[in-house]
């Protein structure tokens, strides 16, 4: 269950480079925690949530985490191809696709509090105008939420709009309790105090501050009525063998972010299951191309050719990757025969040559310090693009702060993610 970094805000533009497919890995303990009442499902991940409000949310850890505590309107299908009923159990439009009524199922937040039109409303409101919201050019195409009764909401639109149901069912339109959403917009309002996270969803977060282990407790007013774990105790251990170690001594019930390395391993341990889920996720190198000498094009492009992507997947992810012709996942728009950037020194040596920086330069590369693949892949890069003159700097920093530094485009290049399905 490798969840990783999937958010990005539009403040400025970038380059990618070194683009992978990456197979991911999760591991899961039969452990005596199971057959506790209630029952206690213990968890180790390799980061710490960022931010509790959906239309904040930018690191994985918060979303997957948050997945479980609010609702939107749809949800996307199992398969991934469509949109399904959530909090609306139906929708229809107008003949000219510019309103679009949704009617609401009876639902309550994890506190008894009645779900309403209000939530939804001012819940979206906040998505595509707010004034933190990271993801408003999602919803652009909104020029109205309105809320006609308790239980109908109409959205209007600024033209015809074919994504909307698409994006109605990402995590940016969640709907949290209008009191609460409200005040997460207000100046002065600090994501990391303790503060609780009410939804509609199978689970609730009874406090939560920086630090401490999220603990997501069943949701009684739940209107699936399907969560069958009472509580869901999620821990922060940032270190990779720790929450190996946690694991093998019956500690946590399940970890991410498993080493590549010790798959096979873990697997012949009794009472222990690694399982690898394949998935839509792109790992890539993020070059600010508001910044000299990344505003260069032939500096970008000398930098992909200079990077050697199957060193990459074979020393970091022992195999599990595939490397990838295109910054979008291969599928339906993408031309699978194309080969992309292949690795070629030479060719990245003349572009360089060519470039604003013929002699070579300096490039700073901030890294999350708790990303152990990060890590090792900024250190082989530091080898590659030593090759034509360019020097890595690596410059590991909390997550938080890197996350920061990716939000406002305050770095040179980084590693990141995205998206993950």
């Amino acid at each position: 269950m490798s969840l990783r970094n999937t958010g990005w805000s539009s403040g400025f533009i970038r380059a990618l480079s070194a683009v992978l497919l990456v197979f991911s890995c999760g591991v899961f303990a039969l452990t005596p925690a199971a057959a506790q009442s209630p029952t206690v499902l213990r968890m180790a991940r390799n980061a710490e949530p960022g931010i509790f409000v959906p239309w904040l949310i930018d690191d994985n850890t918060a979303l997957f985490t948050m997945g479980n505590v609010y609702d939107g309107l749809l949800r996307v299908t199992k398969d991934g191809a469509g949109v399904e009923p959530a909090l609306a159990t139906s929708w229809d439009t107008s003949a000219d696709g510019l309103t679009w009524t949704f009617h609401l199922r009876a639902a309550s937040f994890s506190d008894g509090t009645p779900l309403t039109s209000n939530d939804v409303k001012v819940s979206l409101d906040l998505a595509r105008a707010g004034k933190r919201t990271v993801w408003k050019d999602n919803y652009k195409a909104i020029k109205e939420v309105q809320a006609p009764d308790p239980m109908t909401v109409t959205i209007v639109l600024n033209a015809p709009h074919a994504p909307l149901l698409s994006e109605l069912a990402m995590f940016p339109a969640w709907i949290m309790q209008a009191d609460m959403a409200t005040a997460t917009d207000q100046p002065g309002w600090d994501d990391t105090k303790d503060w609780a996270s009410k939804g509609t969803g199978g689970y609730y977060t009874e406090s939560w501050k920086k630090g401490d282990q999220v603990v997501l407790k069943r949701n009684p007013h739940y209107w699936k009525k399907t969560p069958a774990i009472d509580e869901v105790d999620i821990e922060y251990i940032p270190d990779d063998n720790t929450r190996v170690l946690k694991l093998q001594g019956g500690e946590s019930d399940v970890i991410d972010f498993v080493p590549f390395s010790q798959i096979d391993l873990l697997n012949t341990q009794p009472g222990i299951h690694s399982q690898l889920f394949p998935i839509q996720q792109t790992w890539f190198a993020m070059l600010n191309v508001t910044k000299a000498p990344m505003d260069d094009l032939k500096v970008r492009q000398a930098l992909n050719y200079a990077t050697d992507k199957n060193a990459i997947i074979q020393n970091v992810f022992f195999g599990q990757a595939a490397p990838m012709n295109a910054p979008i996942p291969l599928g339906t728009y993408v031309d699978k025969n194309s080969e992309g950037y292949p690795y070629d020194v030479a060719k990245a040596q003349q572009l360089l040559s060519e470039s604003s920086v013929p002699n070579g330069f300096t490039v700073p590369m901030l890294i999350p310090n708790n990303n152990q693949d990060r890590i090792n892949t900024a250190i082989i890069l530091k080898d590659e693009w030593s090759k034509i003159g360019v020097n890595v700097d690596i410059q590991q920093v909390e997550s938080s702060a890197w996350r920061q530094a990716r939000t406002d485009g305050s770095y040179t290049a980084t590693l990141s993610a995205g998206p993950t399905t």
